[in-house]
């Protein structure tokens, strides 16, 4: 084991563990058990992501697909999808119809439901996890066009994941970092040599890891890192007294202050974005994110434009530069 992965190994060994909920098969007790502890991630990451979407379907000018590491039942596919939130997710697994259905009957009912949404058309979205449980049910659903179940950390890129890989615009991820190492994204990169475009990659990383040799290994693949300095984003609760204690101290040793974030009962993650030279060159993720306060309050009913309107409002108007939102460009290929 390397010297990251035993400490990344420490880490984990003090949080919660979920790894029963993920080999179900089917998302009810995810819900449910993540659901308790207020875990918002997906939904907190999903405006960034669709924002990196839009972006990248601009530069590239055509539809992208994106690929989630750990994607479990597709949640971040449901919700950049869809218009749906969290909390009705939720809702709706929790309540006693949907309680009282074999797992069979949830991934039947679950691919109509969501093909009763509207979906955007600019991105298909493919997924990398551990649990072929999570991935079965994801594909039957609808949530995922393609995937496959496999452990990048310790498994060789076989034939099929290698070619799943290269289609991959934007790779995702939102709670993985810290199961997963350089040696997962080597392999990603590895694959991804095999497409005449290199993909950007946006990660969602507990303040309690390391993210530095990741973004080093990235940089010899030619892709620059950069993250979003003046913004934390929430995970979930913590389980408890004992968890939090850990991972304060977990902070402390890497001299990351918790004050107003860990110290208030709450796992924070930052946010890390990896892209080609000439694309970090072109626009800067300041320009590319951009973060709206109040929008998720239980405000009264509003007016929303249909999706082709907003479409061509966002074709006027460049993206806006949110000075505020500083940048690190941490690496690049000169740094290795």
């Amino acid at each position: 084991m390397s010297h990251d992965a035993a400490t990344f190994a420490d880490i984990n060994a003090i949080k919660a563990d979920f790894n029963d909920v993920y080999r179900r098969r089917d998302p009810r007790a995810y819900y449910e058990v993540l659901g308790a502890l207020d875990y918002v991630i997906p939904e907190v990451a999903c405006p960034i992501f669709a924002q990196l979407v839009e972006r990248c379907v601009i530069e590239r000018g055509r539809p992208i697909t994106v690929l989630d590491i750990g994607c479990s039942y597709g949640v971040n596919a449901a919700l950049l999808r869809h218009d749906i939130t969290l909390r009705q997710l939720r809702e709706r697994y929790l309540s006693p119809s949907v309680q009282a259905l074999s797992p069979d009957q949830v991934a039947e009912y679950d691919g109509r439901f969501y093909s009763g949404w509207p979906a955007r058309t600019d991105v298909q979205f493919i997924g990398l996890d551990i649990s072929s449980e999570a991935i079965a049910y994801a594909l039957e659903a609808g949530l995922l066009n393609d995937g496959a179940a496999t452990d990048l950390e310790t498994e060789p890129l076989d034939d099929r994941t290698r070619s799943l890989i290269a289609r991959a615009d934007l790779v995702i991820s939102t709670g993985c970092v810290g199961y997963i190492t350089h040696a997962t994204f080597e392999k990603v990169m590895e694959a991804s040599g095999q497409s005449h475009e290199k993909p950007w990659i946006a990660s969602f990383v507990l303040r309690m890891f390391d993210y530095d040799k990741i973004a080093r290994g990235l940089a010899r693949h030619a892709l620059v890192t950069e993250k979003l300095n003046s913004a934390t984003f929430v995970q979930r609760r913590f389980r408890d007294w004992t968890e939090q204690e850990q991972t304060i101290s977990m902070l402390d040793a890497r001299g990351v202050d918790p004050t107003g974030r860990e110290a208030d009962g709450l796992l924070h993650a930052e946010l890390f974005v990896s892209r080609p030279e000439e694309s970090v060159a072109a626009t800067t993720l300041s320009e590319i994110v951009w973060l709206t306060y109040g929008v998720a309050l239980p405000l009264g009913d509003r007016q929303r434009l249909p999706q082709s309107r907003k479409n061509e409002a966002a074709a006027r108007h460049a993206p806006p530069t949110a000075a505020s939102l500083a940048y690190d460009s941490l690496y690049t290929t000169a740094q290795t």
